[in-house]
C-alpha cells in the first residue's frame, strides 16, 4: 500500500505540473571571416576546416545571394580541396539539367564569362549580378572542376504552381505525386518567409496562395535532391571526387530541404555549411554542421536594405 500511495502521489504531481517546452541550444561565437563547427563547438582555421570536410564526398553549401565575401570563402574552400587532390563537381541551384551543355563549355574553358552570361541567359535566371558569383565559378574552372544544373525549369515550376496536371507528361505527373508536403518541421521553419502571399492570382485566397508557394518550394527541394542523387551516382567514381550542392541557405538549413530529400535518395554521408554574418554572435544548434562567419561588406548591407525597401513597397501597394 505504501508503494501505491507513492506512485499515486507522483502521478498526481506530474499530471498537475505544466512543464515548459525545451529551449533551443545556442552556440556563442566570435569567429570572424572563418568557420565555426557546430560539431566540435569551436572556431576552425582553414587547415582544420578542410580536414573536417575531407571524409565527405557530398557537401551542401547554403548561400546568402548578396554576399560576395561568402562567395570568396567558398572559392577558397574549392581551391584548398583541389590542392589536396580532390576534383570538385559543383551542382548549382541557378541552372537546370538542360543547361549542362553550356555549363560544360564554360567549366572546360571553351567560352569566357561574357559568352557564358549570354548563352546561359543569366539576366533571366538571376536577379543578382554575375560578378557576385564569379569567384566560385572561376575557382571551379581554374581547378578543372565541373558545373551542373539541378533545378526545375520555368515551365515545370509553373505547372506545379498551377497544379496543371493535364499539361504534364507522365514523368512530371509522377514527380508531382511524389512531393512530400507533410514535413511539419520544414513548414514551421519556412512559416516566417511565407507569412504573406507575394503575388496572388485572380480570385485566389491568401491561404491558397501560401499553399501554392510552399508546394513550389518543396518541388524545388525535391528536384534538386533527386538530381544531386543522380549526379552522386554518376560522377563520384573515386574517393577524390567531391560533389558540392550550392543553393540558397533556406534550402539546406536545419537539414530540412534538399539535404533531407537527398538522404531519401542516397546513402552517402554528407555535411552542410551555411553562412552567417559575424554581426550575430549566436547560432542555434542543429542549424548546420559548419557555419561560414563573414563580416558584412558595406555594399552587401546596402543591397540588403534596398531589397527590403522594395519588398515593403510592394506590400504597401497591396
Amino acid at each position: 500500500m505504501h508503494y501505491i500511495i507513492i506512485l499515486f502521489t507522483t502521478m498526481l504531481f506530474l499530471g498537475c505540473s505544466s512543464p515548459t517546452a525545451p529551449q533551443p541550444l545556442y552556440h556563442s561565437t566570435k569567429c570572424v571571416d572563418s568557420v565555426y563547427s557546430l560539431k566540435s563547438a569551436k572556431c576552425l582555421n582553414n587547415q582544420e576546416f578542410i580536414e573536417n570536410l575531407e571524409p565527405y564526398q557530398v557537401i551542401f553549401i547554403g548561400d546568402h545571394h548578396s554576399s560576395k565575401k561568402e562567395h570568396k570563402m567558398i572559392a577558397k574552400t574549392i581551391r584548398e580541396l583541389s590542392e589536396k587532390g580532390y576534383r570538385i563537381h559543383l551542382a548549382n541551384e541557378w541552372f537546370t539539367p538542360k543547361d549542362n551543355p553550356v555549363l560544360e563549355e564554360y567549366s572546360n574553358g571553351s567560352i569566357d564569362d561574357k559568352e557564358f552570361i549570354k548563352k546561359i541567359k543569366w539576366q533571366k535566371k538571376r536577379g543578382f549580378k554575375f560578378d557576385l558569383f564569379a569567384p566560385i565559378y572561376h575557382a571551379i574552372i581554374e581547378t578543372k572542376g565541373k558545373l551542373y544544373g539541378i533545378n526545375l525549369s520555368k515551365r515545370e515550376r509553373k505547372l506545379i504552381s498551377r497544379v496543371n496536371i493535364s499539361a504534364m507528361s507522365k514523368e512530371e505527373v509522377s514527380f508531382f505525386d511524389s512531393l512530400d508536403l507533410d514535413v511539419s518541421a520544414h513548414r514551421d521553419f519556412l512559416a516566417p518567409f511565407f507569412s504573406y502571399c507575394h503575388k496572388a492570382k485572380k480570385d485566389e485566397s491568401n491561404e491558397e496562395c501560401l499553399r501554392r508557394m510552399y508546394r513550389v518550394q518543396v518541388a524545388w527541394d525535391t528536384k534538386m535532391a533527386q538530381e544531386s542523387a543522380k549526379l552522386s551516382k554518376n560522377i563520384l567514381k573515386t574517393k577524390k571526387d567531391k560533389l558540392i550542392i550550392f543553393a540558397g541557405a533556406a534550402h539546406v538549413t536545419y537539414g530540412l530541404g534538399i539535404n533531407l530529400r537527398f538522404a531519401r535518395e542516397s546513402n552517402l554521408p554528407f555535411v552542410t555549411i551555411i553562412p552567417q554574418s559575424s554581426n550575430y554572435t549566436t547560432i542555434i544548434h542543429g542549424k548546420a554542421d559548419f557555419v561560414y562567419m563573414y563580416k558584412k561588406q558595406r555594399a552587401a548591407k546596402e543591397l540588403e536594405k534596398k531589397l527590403i525597401q522594395e519588398l515593403n513597397g510592394q506590400n504597401s501597394k497591396k
